[in-house]
């Protein structure tokens, strides 16, 4: 059973690794110096956060709606960690 959650706490894991990478990319647009930037910060520093609001104002409404659904999802799959580490 041990082995089994921890698999799923590794995939849960890199899904939420792999949807911030996909946020960070749509925040650079195209810019890999910035997004190399955005990736190695921590998403918990507050001059982070400030600095991907900055970013995402400068995003068209689609990119705005694609970035709110992936943190959407990624939020969901927090709890979802956090459920796990509780077990």
């Amino acid at each position: 059973m041990q082995r089994n959650i921890a698999r799923a706490y590794d995939a849960l894991w890199a899904e939420h690794q792999r949807v911030r990478g996909v946020c960070i990319k749509i925040l650079a647009q195209g810019d890999t110096s910035l997004e190399r930037r955005l990736l190695r910060a921590k998403p918990e520093d507050p001059n982070h956060i400030d600095e991907v609001l900055v970013y995402e104002d400068r995003l068209s409404r689609p990119q705005r709606r694609r970035i709110l659904g992936l943190n959407r999802y990624g939020r969901k799959i927090e709890k979802l960690l956090d459920t796990l580490l509780r077990l």
